[in-house]
């Protein structure tokens, strides 16, 4: 069975986090532009971009503690 460190030292799992990281970057962007121009939807969008920054945060620390510990 895999480990964490495993998982997290691969390649598919850095690519995966980068696209996320992108589209996390351009929702929470696009949400803030729709609630400038006052458009429906953009505390929807900045809600979500901002949570999945926020998980994506929380998960690059978890990856730093992991390679720290071992």
């Amino acid at each position: 069975m895999a480990s964490i460190k495993d998982l997290i030292h691969s390649a598919g799992y850095k690519a995966f986090m980068k696209k996320l990281l992108i589209y996390a970057l351009i929702v929470f962007v696009l949400g803030i532009l729709f609630l400038l121009c006052k458009w429906p939807g953009g505390d929807v969008m900045t809600t979500t971009g901002g949570s999945v920054l926020i998980l994506l945060m929380v998960l690059f620390v978890i990856g730093k503690i992991v390679d720290n510990n071992s």
